[in-house]
C-alpha cells in the first residue's frame, strides 16, 4: 500500500512529533540494553536472532558490535560502559573460528571496533582478517571479499595506511578475475549456493559499489569499467510491474523484494552513489524511480536487512545525495510505522525480530539495525558500512 505525502504544514507537524517519538525510543533501546546485558555469557552479550549461535558472538550482523554501536551513537558521553568494553575485548579471535567478511566476519569486527574508539585493537582484527584462509571464497558484500574490501577502504581513509589500500585492491583484483561475462555485463555466483544472486548484499550491486569505490581510491579505470558492468547486470534482470521496478533474491527466485540486503532497496542505494560519484544523469533518474517504487509504508517487519528500517535508510540516502525534502519526509513516514513494532518492557524499549517470534538486539533483525536507522534519521551523514569514509 503507498501513500501520498501529505502537504508540507501537515507534514512538518506529523514529523516533528515523530522526531519526538524517535528521541524517546532510541532512549528506551538504550535503557533495555544496559540492562540487558549479559557479562557472564560467552556465546552471545543481548538478546538476538539465533543466527548469533551458528556465527559468532561478536559479528556485526547478529553479535555484540551492532547493539555496542547504537550504545555509543545514544550515549551523551560518546563512550562506552566500561563492562561493555571489557566484554568486547577479552572475547577470544581467530581466523579458525571467524571468517575474515564484513557482516558475520573478522572485517567487519574491525570496523565496528575502531568507530567505537577501540584502534589498537581493530588494527589487530584487521591484520587476522587479511591471513585469513577464507578471503576468495566468497566475491560479495555480506561474506565476502567486496565486503571485506570496503573495509580495508574505510581503513585506508583512516588511517592513511598504504597495507590497507593494498589489500584491497588484492579484493579488488580477486573479483575481477572471477567475473562470468553476459553480454556487456559481469556477475558472480555465490559459491555457497552456487545461485547468481541480485542485488546489494549477494549480488552484482554490492560488489559494484565497493569496485567503484576502489577506483576513486586508486584512479585504476579497470574497477571503473568493472562497477558499470555489474551494476548494469543488475539492471538487466530488473522485474517490472504494477509495483515498479524490484529484483528477486536470486536466478529463477518467483517473489521480488523492496528490501535492502535483498531487493530493490539496495539496489537503489548503489544508484543513487554511482549518480553522485560519476555524475552520469541515467543512475540519478533510476535511483529515483526504484526510490519511488521502493517507498511503502507498511510490512511484516521492521529490521534492516530485510525490513522497514532498510527502506528508511534508502530515503536517507536518496535526501543526502540530492538535498531533496520529500526523501527525507517518507524516511519520517517509515519511522513513524517502525514504532508500531515497539515494545515496552520494564526494561525499557525493543522491538521483535525476524518474524515477529521474539525480542532481538542486533543490527540485521533487530533493535541495533532500527536504532541506527533512527538515530541516522536525527543527525544526517554518511552511511555506516557503505559510505568507505566514515
Amino acid at each position: 500500500m503507498r501513500t501520498a505525502v501529505t502537504d508540507a504544514p501537515a507534514r512538518r507537524g506529523a514529523q516533528a512529533g515523530t522526531e519526538a517519538d524517535v528521541r524517546r525510543t532510541l532512549r528506551g533501546i538504550a535503557d533495555t540494553l544496559l540492562r540487558t546485558a549479559d557479562h557472564g555469557r560467552t556465546d552471545r552479550l543481548w538478546p538476538s536472532d539465533y543466527t548469533v549461535f551458528a556465527t559468532n558472538p561478536l559479528s556485526l550482523a547478529y553479535g555484540a558490535c551492532g547493539p555496542a554501536l547504537l550504545l555509543r551513537a545514544t550515549t551523551p558521553t560518546a563512550a562506552l560502559p566500561a563492562d561493555v568494553t571489557s566484554w568486547l575485548l577479552r572475547q577470544p579471535l581467530s581466523t579458525d573460528t571467524y571468517p575474515p567478511g564484513l557482516y558475520v566476519g573478522l572485517a567487519g569486527i574491525a570496523w565496528a571496533f575502531h568507530s567505537l574508539g577501540l584502534e589498537d585493537r581493530a588494527e589487530s582484527v584487521m591484520e587476522m582478517a587479511y591471513k585469513s584462509p577464507l578471503l576468495f571464497e566468497e566475491p560479495g558484500v555480506l561474506l565476502g571479499a567486496a565486503g571485506w574490501g570496503s573495509a580495508a577502504l574505510r581503513f585506508h581513509a583512516t588511517t592513511g595506511s598504504q597495507v590497507h589500500l593494498d589489500h584491497a585492491v588484492r579484493a579488488g583484483d580477486s573479483i575481477l578475475e572471477s567475473a562470468e561475462q553476459e553480454g556487456a555485463t559481469s556477475y558472480w555466483r555465490r559459491r555457497q549456493d552456487d545461485l547468481v544472486h541480485y542485488g546489494y548484499g549477494y549480488g552484482a550491486s554490492g560488489i559494484a559499489l565497493f569496485l567503484l569505490h576502489l577506483y576513486t581510491r586508486t584512479g585504476d579505470a579497470r574497477y571503473r569499467t568493472c562497477a558499470l558492468r555489474a551494476l548494469e547486470f543488475d539492471l538487466n534482470h530488473v522485474r517490472e510491474s504494477g509495483v515498479g521496478m524490484q529484483w528477486p533474491r536470486f536466478q529463477d527466485d518467483t517473489v521480488v523484494y523492496p528490501y535492502w540486503i535483498h531487493g530493490s532497496a539496495g539496489v537503489g542505494s548503489v544508484l543513487i552513489r554511482f549518480h553522485h560519484l560519476l555524475g552520469i544523469e541515467r543512475y540519478g533518474v533510476l535511483a529515483r524511480r526504484v526510490a519511488d517504487d521502493t517507498f511503502i509504508r507498511y510490512s511484516y517487519t521492521p529490521g534492516l536487512f530485510e525490513g522497514l528500517a532498510g527502506i528508511g535508510e534508502l530515503m536517507l540516502d536518496m535526501y543526502r545525495f540530492t538535498g531533496e525534502e520529500q526523501y527525507r519526509g517518507k524516511a519520517f513516514m517509515i519511522a513513524d510505522t517502525i514504532q508500531w513494532f515497539r515494545i515496552e518492557t520494564e526494561d525499557g524499549t525493543a522491538f521483535p525480530g525476524r518474524a515477529l517470534s521474539r525480542i532481538t538486539h542486533d543490527y540485521a533483525t533487530g533493535s541495533a539495525g532500527i536504532g541506527l536507522f533512527l538515530s541516522r534519521l536525527l543527525h544526517a551523514g554518511d552511511r555506516a558500512f557503505v559510505d568507505m569514509d566514515i
